[in-house]
């Protein structure tokens, strides 16, 4: 890694193959057919590598019969579900596009995102399938749904078993099957990863091959994420979230094992590292928060936790230190980066002390910039962060106007995030662009009140808001859910807070009890929907 006129380069790329991901993941569950793959935690079902390779073949060879070709999108609306990494292998053997939707979607959103990607199949549950039917059939071009669950309910679906048990009837040497060719991974789209929507319609975040083949082979870095044969991670991020896209890869990659969580439960998710001594769970900041602070956790036994992963937003480093304590886990790793980076760029050091989120990726070039005139600013300054290299999106989909404002001439992805490094190269973040208070001229972060606030025990969660003010421009004002049984004042938390905090974060705004922030599947707050809060 070194440092030349302000820019950061990271160690260079060796080793990646000009495959398309289908054939990259194909020749990974061909070399470890014996072990584990998966587990449905509801039901303790268990899936070799060779269950998903035989099951993803056979699905594969369904789209080919459907005329399915390289880069037709093919979307998912599924919740966490045994066969979702079925669809995922079989889509991109086929080299089609993979596309997954957030199944909380309302009608509106789903018809909004299908009506930009066109997918030539969709994915359904029970969950999904009567909305999809109806949006689907206002489409000119015919959809082909197919529906995870064994039974359908709606005419013209499909079930993922009957097809693939269709095909199995039929002679066929699996040995012999090979992935569809797309040419220059570079350019070919193996995946559209909906950004997170905090401010608007999410947007759909190109992925290349290459830039997925990158990120899991970074990931396998022993330094960087250190998952082995036989290991075995929990996973009940959302699937459709490019976090756990990027789970699901490195896992068949490493030869370890994923545990599907269906749905989220705080005390199931306790149980669940105990019950299969999982040597990995990955997290978001929230799960943390519960984890530092419910008086059950001390109940569970973690002695066989090696990592706990934590990305997607801010993680307080005094909430980490809680969980340590409480757990015994013997690190807390944390990551930064986003869908249109390939997920992570960086992830700190197991000696960390202090709040970074580590160093640089192989294959990438970092810098920070003034907002105001895009000089490029030396370590130690605040700026916007900009990040360069092959891992790095294609673009939105079928929105050049976005793409060309993120994406600059100079192929910097500007990440809308501010932050600084060191001089070893080494990250901290510091707040968004677009979510700074503004209070008499200086710019004030929510995400520093937020992790100040989040440490006091009588607060379960918190988020932090500018409130119009005609003397100063805008005053900070935090959206607190308090603990159960707890008895604090909107007065004694400003008092906590204002005690803590420089006068210019002071939460001259006050304090707003609520039921619950409003947040994305991965944690992150929607910031758009907490003015409304406020004013309750």
């Amino acid at each position: 890694m070194k440092i030349e006129n302000n820019i950061l380069y990271s160690s260079p790329l060796t080793g990646i193959p000009n495959v398309s991901l289908g054939q990259y993941i194909l020749d990974q569950l061909r070399a470890k057919v014996d072990l584990i793959l998966q587990v449905d935690t509801e039901t303790g079902n268990h899936y070799t590598y060779k269950d998903i390779l035989t099951r993803s073949i056979a699905l594969a060879i369904v789209l080919k019969n459907y005329g399915i070709a390289v880069e037709d999108r093919i979307v998912v609306a599924t919740e966490n579900h045994p066969n979702y990494l079925v669809a995922m292998c079989g889509s991109l053997f086929v080299g089609a596009t993979f596309a997954p939707l957030n199944p909380t979607y309302t009608e509106r959103e789903f018809k909004h995102m299908l009506e930009i990607f066109e997918p030539r199949v969709i994915f359904v549950s029970q969950r999904t399938e009567k909305i999809i039917a109806k949006v689907s059939s206002t489409f000119k071009r015919t959809v082909k749904i197919i529906t995870m669950d064994d039974k359908a309910s709606e005419r013209n679906v499909i079930t993922l078993n009957e097809l693939i048990q269709g095909h199995k009837q039929t002679a066929f040497d699996y040995s012999k099957f090979t992935a569809t060719p797309v040419g220059d991974n570079s350019k070919k789209t193996a995946a559209i990863l909906c950004s997170s929507g905090t401010t608007g319609f999410p947007k759909g975040v190109m992925l290349s091959h290459r830039s997925i083949i990158i990120f899991i082979t970074n990931a396998r870095i022993p330094s960087l994420l250190d998952t082995r044969k036989g290991d075995r991670l929990l996973l009940f991020l959302p699937m459709f979230h490019g976090y756990a896209f990027a789970l699901l890869n490195m896992t068949i990659l490493s030869g370890s094992a994923i545990y599907v969580m269906r749905s989220f439960d705080f005390k199931t998710f306790l149980s669940l590292i105990e019950k299969y001594k999982l040597t990995h769970v990955p997290v978001v900041p929230p799960i943390l928060v519960h984890l530092s602070k419910h008086p059950e956790v001390t109940n569970y036994d973690f002695s066989s936790v090696r990592e706990v992963i934590c990305g997607a937003a801010p993680l307080s480093l005094g909430v980490a230190a809680e969980v340590i304590k409480r757990t015994k886990v013997p690190y807390i790793r944390n990551g930064y980066g986003m869908t249109e980076s390939a997920v992570v760029t960086h992830i700190n050091d197991r000696r960390s002390t202090d709040d970074n989120v580590g160093s640089l990726l192989p294959g990438l070039k970092f810098k920070v910039i003034d907002p105001q005139t895009n000089k490029v600013l030396p370590p130690g300054q605040v700026g916007e962060l900009c990040i360069s290299g092959d891992q790095i999106m294609l673009g939105y989909f079928r929105n050049p106007k976005m793409t060309a404002e993120t994406i600059d001439k100079e192929k910097w992805l500007h990440t809308g995030d501010l932050g600084y490094f060191n001089e070893n190269g080494v990250l901290y973040i510091t707040g968004r662009l677009k979510e700074l208070i503004k209070y008499k001229g200086f710019q004030v972060s929510p995400s520093e009140i937020e992790t100040l606030l989040l440490k006091h025990p009588s607060i379960q969660d918190v988020a932090v808001i500018g409130i119009p003010d005609e003397l100063c421009g805008e005053l900070p004002m935090a959206l607190v859910v308090k603990q159960p049984d707890s008895n604090i004042t909107g007065k004694e938390i400003v008092e906590f807070a204002n005690s803590n905090l420089s006068p210019q974060k002071w939460l001259r705004g006050g304090v707003r009890f609520v039921q619950n922030i409003p947040k994305t599947a991965s944690g992150k707050i929607i910031r758009r929907e907490l003015t409304g809060l406020s004013k309750l």
